[in-house]
C-alpha cells in the first residue's frame, strides 16, 4: 500500500513537471513564454489593452481585466446594458465603457460602475451590441439599434442621429464622428456627423457582410468591406478616403469575403490577412508590395516595427512569424500537446497521442516591450517573446 502511493505521488509530480515544461515550450525554440492563462473565456469580441498594462476582455455579457505584467485576473464584472459584448470597449483615460443592445455604462478602472445610461423603449432591429467610439467636442458616442447617441463623459445628453437603421459602426477624431449604418436589407451606408450631429457627407456601399473602420497614420479613413457574397463584382475592398470630404483615394479589391482588420508599419505599409494570405500595400498609393500565402492564416496582424516582422495567428492553432519583406521567418503549431493521463492499475503515464487542436483568429497584440499577447479561440491566454535570430 505504502508503495502504491509512492507511485502516486511520483506520478502526480511527474505530470505537474511535465505540464510546465510542456507549456514553457509551447514556442520553442522561437519564443520564450512568459505566462499562460487557461480557462479564460471565449472571446466575444476583440480584447483592448491600455497603456497602463491592463487587458480588457469581453467574454458574454462580462468583462476580464488582466494585468499583462503578471498575467493575473484582476477583476471581471458583468455589463447591464443587454445581450452579449460583441464589440471592443472603449478606454479612454483609463475610464472603461461597454455597449449593449440597450444602451452604455461607465467603469472605472477597477471595474466599479458609475454609470449606466440606457435608451428607451428599447431599441430593435439587432442581437449585436452597440458601438462606441471618442469624437469631435470631446463626447462619447454610442450606436445601438436605432440611431447614434452623443453623450458628455458625466452621462449628459447631447444628440441623437438616426435613419431607423441599425448602427454598425462608428469612428471619431476631433472633428466628425464616422457612423455605417445597416438597412433590414443588408445594405450598409456610411456618413460623417459634425459635433453637432448634422450629416456632412454621406455614401452608400451596398449589400455587405460586414464593415470596418480605422484611421491611417496619415489620418486617412481606412473602411474595410466585405460582401454579403462574392460574384463578379462583389469582392472584398480596402478604401482610403479623404474624411473632410468622403473622396476615395484609392482602393484595393481582393476575391475574398474575410478581409480582417488593417495593421500598420511606420514605414508606410498595411497589413491584412484575406483568403489565407498576408498581404501588403502602400499606404500612400494603395498599391500591391506582396501577398504570401499562409495555411489557414485567419487573424489581423501585428506589427513589430523594432524588429521588422508581422504576425497572425491560423485556424489550425499556428503562429507565423513573416519578414517586412514577406518572407516566413518561422511558424509554430503553438497548441500541438500530449495528453497523458493515469493509467487505472498504478498511476502510470500513458501517452495517448492526441492533438488538443484551438485556433487564433484574433490578431496578437504587440505590448511596449515587444512582448507579444494572442488570446486562443478556446480561452487561452499566452505571452511570449520572440527570440528567434535570424542567420
Amino acid at each position: 500500500m505504502r508503495i502504491m502511493k509512492s507511485l502516486l505521488v511520483i506520478t502526480l509530480l511527474l505530470l505537474v513537471l511535465t505540464g510546465r515544461a510542456e507549456a514553457a515550450g509551447r514556442f520553442d525554440p522561437y519564443g520564450e513564454l512568459k505566462w499562460m492563462q487557461e480557462k479564460s473565456g471565449k472571446l466575444s469580441a476583440d480584447p483592448t489593452l491600455t497603456d497602463n498594462g491592463l487587458l480588457y476582455c469581453p467574454v458574454g455579457n462580462k468583462i476580464l481585466c488582466y494585468d499583462v505584467n503578471r498575467g493575473v485576473k484582476l477583476w471581471e464584472r458583468k455589463a447591464d446594458v443587454g445581450g452579449k459584448i460583441t464589440e471592443p470597449l472603449l478606454v479612454q483615460e483609463q475610464t472603461i465603457y461597454a455597449t449593449g443592445t440597450e444602451g452604455i455604462q461607465q467603469m472605472k478602472p477597477n471595474g466599479s460602475l458609475t454609470w449606466v445610461y440606457r435608451v428607451y423603449p428599447k431599441p430593435k432591429g439587432t442581437k449585436s451590441s452597440g458601438v462606441v467610439s471618442t469624437g469631435p467636442g470631446e463626447l462619447i458616442y454610442f450606436g445601438v439599434a436605432d440611431g447614434i447617441y452623443a453623450l458628455e463623459p458625466k452621462k449628459n445628453y447631447q444628440w441623437r442621429y438616426s435613419d431607423e437603421d441599425n448602427v454598425a459602426a462608428c469612428l471619431g477624431n476631433d472633428r466628425y464622428v464616422y457612423v455605417s449604418l445597416k438597412d433590414a436589407a443588408g445594405t450598409y451606408s456610411l456618413s460623417a456627423l459634425d459635433p453637432e450631429g448634422d450629416r456632412v457627407w454621406h455614401q452608400g456601399w451596398g449589400k455587405l457582410k460586414n464593415i470596418r473602420l480605422t484611421f491611417a497614420p496619415d489620418g486617412n479613413l481606412l473602411v474595410v468591406t466585405n460582401p454579403a457574397s462574392l460574384g463578379d463584382r462583389d469582392y472584398g475592398r480596402v478604401r482610403c478616403l479623404n474624411p473632410e470630404t468622403g473622396k476615395e483615394i484609392w482602393n484595393y479589391s481582393v476575391k475574398a469575403d474575410d478581409i480582417t482588420a488593417v495593421s500598420f508599419s511606420t514605414e508606410g505599409k498595411i497589413f491584412f490577412t484575406a483568403n489565407s494570405r498576408l498581404f501588403c500595400l502602400d499606404d500612400q498609393t494603395g498599391l500591391l508590395d506582396w501577398n504570401l500565402p499562409l495555411l489557414n492564416v485567419s487573424s489581423g496582424a501585428a506589427v513589430d516595427d523594432s524588429k521588422k516582422r508581422i504576425y497572425a495567428g491560423s485556424t489550425d492553432g499556428r503562429i507565423f512569424c513573416v519578414s517586412f519583406a514577406g518572407r516566413v521567418i518561422w511558424d509554430k503549431e503553438v497548441d500541438k500537446t500530449v495528453s497523458q493521463e493515469m493509467h487505472k492499475d498504478g498511476g502510470f503515464m500513458v501517452d495517448t497521442g492526441k492533438d488538443d487542436k484551438d485556433s487564433f483568429s484574433r490578431a496578437p497584440i504587440l505590448l511596449k516591450n515587444g512582448e507579444l499577447l494572442i488570446y486562443s479561440d478556446k480561452g487561452t491566454i499566452f505571452k511570449f517573446v520572440d527570440i528567434h535570430k535570424e542567420g
